[in-house]
């Protein structure tokens, strides 16, 4: 048995996130988003093909000398059935099929049971979702976000077929969206096979920004204490909290778990990380506070900054004072326009979406929900209501 990952788009949706990484690639709990599938499907499968195109060098960059995945290429991209035709030729019977961009735990392990099974996770929403019809112990339909939903379960974008599968692959004609979607096989070859399930109680879907976030709060609850660092004797650290070796706590600081300090890290002093915190490598945090965020590598928060409920790209500097609000004033939920349409993120509390190597000018205030792509420069003294475009300069 083998396992392909999707991981070819160009991540549109993850806009500005994407715009210098491939979205797989984007960091919750302290790692990429498809490696959580790689480490857990690993040692069940005799290889994995990451089917790559967006940014595919990096990919290969950090994935290309493991003996145990191979990586292919969809360009241009065709949708995820075009994905998955790129893989055909290296799959000799059985193979798990995943999307790069959702992360599973370790019930994927248990497909290998099956010939043929999907992985489906229980909704209370199931509408907004494809819902499988179900006969028993046997899949036997689905249906594209039905109003009247015939289950609550849920395709999750993960599943083991045999071969016979690109078949039907094959088959499948371009979409309204111009793409040719895996969801259109898996219809047919349910009417033909005898297909059942595995339930997981683990799936995050990452395709919005703030659905990052929400992987983040789920990841970091299993964290468990470690303080490899240097730690001042002032700082204070509570509950689980990981600190890596290479990792400086310094002087009045308190963290408050649970929260992961990578290496090369400056924390301090007088800063203040609070829960579901991740502040990858490199990254200074000096008086300041960051609370429910990622920081990502090379970032700097030095001077009176407050980061919420964010998602800070890498290498971005926040002049001193500046800040991200995260809550709006009338109490309603922070919506977040994605390809021009303003969508419900169900988070009342929720911060910016900050692209890499943009720098923030002194005293600046960024509106809740709001995006800066990379590469962005702002004046002082702004308020920034409006998603800003990669490169903008804004005075």
């Amino acid at each position: 048995m083998k396992a392909i990952i999707l991981a070819a788009g160009n991540g549109t949706r993850m806009t500005p996130l994407a715009e210098k990484i491939p979205k797989p690639l984007l960091k919750v709990g302290g790692k990429p988003i498809i490696e959580y599938n790689i480490d857990n499907i690993r040692d069940h499968v005799d290889e994995i093909i990451i089917v790559a195109g967006y940014k595919k060098d990096i990919i290969e960059e950090r994935y290309g000398k493991d003996e145990k995945i191979k990586i292919v290429e969809q360009d241009p991209p065709l949708g995820t059935a075009d994905a998955a035709l790129k893989a055909e030729k290296f799959i000799e019977d059985t193979v798990v099929i995943m999307n790069g961009d959702d992360i599973y735990g370790k019930d994927v392990s248990k497909l290998k049971n099956y010939e043929r099974a999907f992985l489906v996770a229980e909704s209370d929403t199931p509408e907004k979702f494809g819902v499988f019809e179900k006969k028993g112990k046997k899949i036997v339909g689905i249906r594209e976000k039905p109003e009247n939903p015939p289950s609550n379960l849920v395709n999750v974008g993960c599943f083991k077929v045999c071969k016979n599968f690109f078949d039907h692959l094959k088959k499948v004609e371009k979409s309204e969206r111009g793409e040719y979607e895996i969801t259109d096989a898996m219809q047919e070859y349910l009417e033909k096979e005898e297909i059942g399930f595995v339930k997981t109680d683990t799936w995050y879907p990452c395709s919005y920004p703030w659905q990052l976030l929400d992987a983040n709060e789920s990841i970091l609850e299993n964290v468990e204490r470690d303080i490899g660092g240097e730690v001042s004797e002032s700082a204070v650290i509570k509950g689980e909290v990981l600190v890596e070796k290479g990792a400086k706590i310094l002087e009045n600081t308190v963290i408050q778990g649970p929260a992961i300090i990578k290496k090369g890290c400056e924390i301090g002093p007088m800063a203040h990380i609070r829960p579901f915190t991740v502040i990858e490598e490199n990254v200074k945090v000096s008086k300041s506070e960051v609370k429910n965020s990622v920081v990502c590598e090379g970032a700097a928060l030095p001077h009176f900054n407050y980061v919420g409920d964010s998602y800070i790209g890498r290498n971005v500097n926040f002049g001193a004072g500046s800040i991200t609000a995260n809550l709006r004033n009338d109490g309603k939920n922070v919506k977040v326009k994605v390809k021009g349409e303003l969508l419900e993120t169900g988070r009342k509390k929720l911060g910016a979406f900050v692209g890499s190597d943009t720098k923030i000018g002194v005293n600046c205030t960024l509106n809740p929900g709001v995006k800066l792509g990379a590469d962005v420069i702002t004046d002082s003294n702004m308020r920034i209501k409006r998603d800003v475009g990669n490169g903008e300069v804004i005075k």
